[in-house]
């Protein structure tokens, strides 16, 4: 079910504790003198698997990056990645305190939420499989380019991204300038066709596939301090176009006595929805800065701070550390790790939709008077930390296995229910808890 966009911030959990093992730097291996190119596969492999609370989604992502230096100045890379969702994923509809009926994105299956329960869409699973290869040439004195792809697919999305970046040592090679921009092209074929902006479930106005599309630059700065310091800061422009909706999510409904609007066809808990909206464009800006401090005997304190901000709406902070600790000389080591998230919500994120503000009914027609909205949680106003650690034995100059794990909690902020009708008295802004356990190797081939 469209991985990327439905399981997005699965990802972004995934996503920290992947870097971490793939993408990792110490200060003493950037300012090391220059070695003899081995020309063997460098190989970084991990299995990651993530299971969030209350029977919700879990997934399991086993990742593979084999790096080889062709030569002192040629490198190859490629990533191969694969995702298996199952579990259950919130369809965007309030928590009520009446049993909610839905039929599944093929229109066959049904599934329903208890009183006082999320509306989870029990039929939500997918996989992913992608590539990525990335080709690192010189380009002038002190200069190099990097050029490359990716190529992913599901069953209802694919997509397909080229990029190019370059960079330049100046400053006694202890300053690095870099550029990249990367083009992307996706295809969404919603299960059961896209719906129709903002159109009222009950009539199932559907359409056939969709696309997007996604340009991204981005400008750096690496300084190189000292042996044992580092920091780098980039800025990067997002600018998105196209069919950015999630065509599983839906709004809640309600009458001017903040009750569930009940179907027109009579059937038992079926009740009123409308199908999300979002822009058809998105920019957003970035700033991000990190710290690697060496501070002698193999440790390693890094920091992080990165801001967000988007023409939706929504501005974002991330605070990220680590501190990389050897356990004496015999090559193990732990990294606690804290990072804490948190953003505003959407201008068009509204839990529901309440008839004569938002919209108006006349018989089984459902006239909206609003543009956008979407009721998706990571749209919503929310703060979410990630603590653990990871643990691990490095059995040679390039032989290292590791284990992590970590928590994440997302708490949602800023959504009070109505003090009366079918929402009164129940829970708006439900904690999401999920446990990511995350096995690496990393060797030469």
């Amino acid at each position: 079910m469209q991985l990327t966009t439905q399981g997005k911030n699965i990802r972004q959990a995934l996503m920290t504790a992947s870097t971490a093992l793939l993408g990792s730097l110490t200060v003493a291996s950037a300012v090391q003198a220059a070695e003899p190119v081995d020309t063997s596969w460098k190989v970084d492999s991990a299995l990651l698997l993530y299971k969030e609370n209350e029977g919700r989604v879990q997934a399991a992502e086993p990742v593979v990056s084999l790096k080889k230096d062709l030569d002192e100045d040629h490198s190859l890379t490629v990533k191969l990645v694969a995702d298996s969702l199952t579990g259950a994923s919130p369809n965007g509809a309030a928590r009520a305190g009446k049993v909610q009926t839905f039929t599944g994105p093929s229109g066959s299956a049904q599934y329903s939420a208890q009183p006082g329960k999320l509306p989870l869409d029990n039929q939500f699973k997918d996989t992913r499989a992608a590539v990525t290869v990335a080709y690192v040439r010189p380009a002038g004195e002190n200069a190099r380019m990097t050029l490359g792809g990716n190529i992913s697919g599901e069953y209802d999305f694919q997509s397909v991204a080229l990029n190019g970046a370059y960079a330049k040592d100046i400053n006694g090679k202890n300053t690095t300038l870099s550029a990249g921009l990367n083009v992307e092209f996706d295809n969404i074929d919603a299960v059961g066709g896209a719906p129709e902006p903002l159109s009222v479930v009950w009539q199932s106005k559907k359409n056939g596939g969709d696309t997007k599309t996604l340009a991204e630059v981005l400008l750096g700065v690496t300084q190189v301090v000292n042996r044992n310091l580092l920091f780098q800061i980039n800025y990067s422009l997002a600018s998105g176009s196209g069919y950015q909706s999630d065509p599983y999510k839906v709004v809640t409904l309600l009458d001017g006595a903040n009750n569930l609007i009940a179907d027109p066809s009579g059937a038992v808990n079926r009740y009123g929805y409308l199908y999300e909206s979002r822009p058809d464009a998105h920019t957003r800006h970035g700033l991000f800065g990190v710290m690697k401090y060496h501070t002698g005997g193999g440790q390693v304190v890094e920091g992080s701070y990165r801001f967000t901000t988007d023409d939706w709406g929504i501005s974002s902070h991330t605070l990220d550390a680590k501190y990389y600790l050897p356990l004496g000389g015999n090559g193990w080591y732990v990294e606690p790790h804290l990072r804490f998230y948190t953003q505003t919500a959407a201008d068009f994120y509204t839990p529901w939709l309440t008839q004569g503000a938002d919209f108006t009914l006349a018989g089984a027609t459902v006239t909206p008077l609003v543009t956008h909205a979407s009721a998706d949680p990571r749209l919503a106003a929310m703060d979410a930390t990630t603590i653990g650690f990871r643990v691990g034995k490095r059995m040679g100059r390039d032989s290292d296995l590791s284990l992590r794990l970590e928590q994440y909690e997302q708490q949602g902020t800023g959504v009070n229910a109505p003090a009366t009708g079918d929402l009164a008295g129940v829970d708006q802004n439900p904690a999401l808890k999920a446990m990511i356990v995350q096995v690496g190797y990393s060797f030469r081939w």
